[in-house]
């Protein structure tokens, strides 16, 4: 065994889930990131922190973000969900900051967060908001990677699309829309997330993942 195999094997052993934080605004499509990641069109189920156990819920939509979910046939991921802050309510903002301070000073890695994933629709007619941006302006607390993924990319292309050019000119126009409108004004704040991705083909069934 090589010392990265050696190296992969002792995390595996130490790490025996992956905790995430998802963060997005309402139908910012973060059930279909969620199912993709975890290869399944189940519902999510709570997962009970206690006594290790899923339990089928159709309340997910109460967005407590302190109730872990998980997916059956996936236990591996388990999730917090946090809605974003369209509505202007600071508390809301504190109330998510509060948590990964308290998961951030965890010594056990079973209640470590391991990444946050800001998820942010595509929306020509929905810009970054002010809250938004005051979290990429504001230090979180330890070293978990912020990831923002913008969803509904297709959306974005219908909506600024040009008849008059081909359908990848068409892309490309709304790729230089949302690198304008929305991956520069996060650059530009002050603790900018390490990494963007786009997502495309939402409403396919695909799972295109694509850096910027």
């Amino acid at each position: 065994m090589d010392s990265h195999t050696s190296a992969a094997f002792e995390l595996r052993q130490k790490y025996k889930y992956f905790r995430i934080l998802v963060i997005g605004r309402a139908n910012a499509g973060k059930t279909t990131l969620l199912k993709r990641v975890c290869n399944t069109t189940e519902e999510p189920c709570i997962y009970d922190e206690e006594k290790n156990l899923l339990e089928p819920t159709g309340d997910r939509g109460t967005h407590d973000i302190h109730r872990s979910f998980a997916f059956a046939s996936n236990p591996g991921f388990i999730f917090h969900d946090s809605p974003g802050f369209e509505t202007g309510d600071v508390n809301q903002l504190k109330e998510v900051q509060q948590f990964i301070a308290d998961h951030a000073r965890a010594t056990d890695v079973k209640d470590q967060i391991h990444a946050i994933w800001f998820c942010l629709v595509t929306n020509g007619s929905r810009p970054l908001l002010e809250l938004e941006k005051k979290f990429f302006d504001e230090k979180q607390p330890g070293n978990v990677p912020v990831i923002v993924i913008f969803t509904k990319f297709d959306d974005l292309v219908n909506q600024i699309y040009d008849p008059d050019m081909e359908e990848e000119q068409n892309c490309e126009a709304a790729m230089d829309y949302l690198l304008e409108k929305f991956k520069k004004p996060l650059l530009q704040c002050r603790f900018p997330p390490k990494a963007h991705l786009v997502l495309k083909g939402m409403k396919l069934g695909l799972s295109m993942v694509e850096d910027i």
